[in-house]
């Protein structure tokens, strides 16, 4: 079985190794994030609506940095691009701890995510350049799986280190830990050229833009909305563990880390298996439901506390259905001129989620409490379901067998 898992890895090449190091050098560090709300909450003392409205810069932030980074990408290269987010981003993490006001901390926060987000859609274009067209999938799976083992360390550390140390230590961790990612990345990776041979594809007949692409842009409209639902995650979820089943950031960190590793454990032999036989669309589709019915499990058992080990559960299955098959649906559509600007668009859907995904979270759970915003959560998730289901309806066989 060990080696069955292992051989899931067989023929990716040493950058994807080298690139999925630097990311889970990276997001070992992230400690931040997932507590962020329940320090503005707890620490700073701010209500929800406005840790909300905090939060929704976090994915503004997010979304003009993936713009910002797919622009940059496609005229400058990946790789200084990459270094130069890493860098910033690491001194704008070390500058939270001196931000304490509602305005301060949003603008820091603002700025510090903008040059973080550069990252993402360099990155994946880098990983376009270093990986074989057929490893694609395979190569952000094992990408996704050097973020999530990265991230199961985080939340686990990270929760120890706030309860028993207080927060601030979190935030150098966090910075520190980017800029040693830049340093990997300018030591041990080489600045590869992308290939310049393009192929035949949906973004070629859409003049080269990904907003002249209709059924790109469906698509995107539909990962903005599974997105939306996930990322309460990250929002409201750990507000509602506290609040609700009384946890403390030593126990919401243990269970976050749940998360990554059931994705470390999982994803990469499920994709091994999947990837060849089927539709990128009816994967997503899948993992869609499956992040839904998580919220759904807290209008079943409201008080039973191992709602939230099931909750996790399905929110991770839910990624590891949605998120690579997505991701690897958008690269068959590009090419390598413009790739940047599709993988940007494509993260700007979940940046986008993010800065609504707070507001309304938070927003609808002050207002009406928390089982009315499992209760919409879940509508969105079937309006999601059916979307989708009408692309796979409409869109041609050869590209979502892809």
């Amino acid at each position: 079985m060990l080696q069955s898992y292992f051989r899931t890895f067989k023929g990716l090449s040493k950058e994807v190794w080298m690139l999925s190091l630097v990311l889970l050098i990276n997001r070992a560090g992230s400690m931040v994030l997932p507590f962020l709300s329940v320090y503005l909450h707890k620490e700073i003392g701010l209500s929800l609506t406005d840790v909300g409205w905090i939060m929704s810069l976090y994915g503004l932030g997010a979304m003009t940095g993936s713009y910002v980074g797919g622009e940059l990408t496609d005229r400058f290269h990946y790789f200084p691009v990459m270094i130069f987010s890493l860098i910033t981003s690491g001194l704008g993490y070390i500058s939270l701890q001196f931000a304490n006001g509602f305005y301060s901390f949003g603008f820091v926060l603002f700025c510090t995510v903008f040059f973080a987000d550069l990252f993402r859609p360099s990155s994946m274009t880098a990983m376009g350049a270093y990986s074989k067209p057929e490893d694609y999938t395979r190569s952000v799976s094992l990408l996704r799986l050097a973020i999530n083992l990265g991230y199961s360390l985080g939340p686990a550390i990270g929760g120890w280190v706030a309860y028993r140390l207080g927060y601030i230590p979190l935030f150098w961790i966090d910075g520190l830990t980017c800029i040693i990612a830049a340093a990997a990345v300018f030591l041990f990776l080489k600045q590869k050229d992308v290939p310049k041979k393009k192929k035949k594809s949906k973004a070629t007949k859409a003049s080269e833009s990904p907003y002249r692409d209709r059924e790109y842009l469906i698509f995107i409209a539909m990962v903005a909305l599974m997105a939306l639902v996930f990322m309460q995650l990250l929002t409201t979820l750990p507000v509602y563990f506290k609040d609700h089943f009384e946890m403390n950031e030593d126990q919401i960190g243990l269970l976050l880390a749940l998360n990554a590793f059931l994705i470390v454990l999982v994803e990469m032999p499920l994709i091994h298996r999947l990837e060849p036989r089927s539709s990128k669309i009816r994967m997503v589709q899948i993992g869609t439901f499956a992040i839904g019915l998580s919220y759904f499990v807290f209008l079943l058992a409201p008080n039973w506390i191992w709602v939230t080990a099931i909750n996790m559960v399905l929110l991770s299955f839910g990624e590891i259905f949605a998120m690579p098959f997505s991701n690897a649906y958008c690269m068959d559509l590009t090419t390598p001129e413009n790739r940047g600007k599709y993988m940007a668009l494509y993260s700007m859907a979940y940046s986008f989620a993010f800065i609504l995904a707070p507001i309304l979270g938070m927003q609808i759970a002050s207002t009406f409490g928390f089982p009315t915003l499992w209760i919409i959560l879940s509508v969105i998730t079937l309006l999601t379901i059916f979307g989708l289901g009408n692309i796979l309806r409409q869109a041609p066989k050869k590209t979502l067998a892809k």
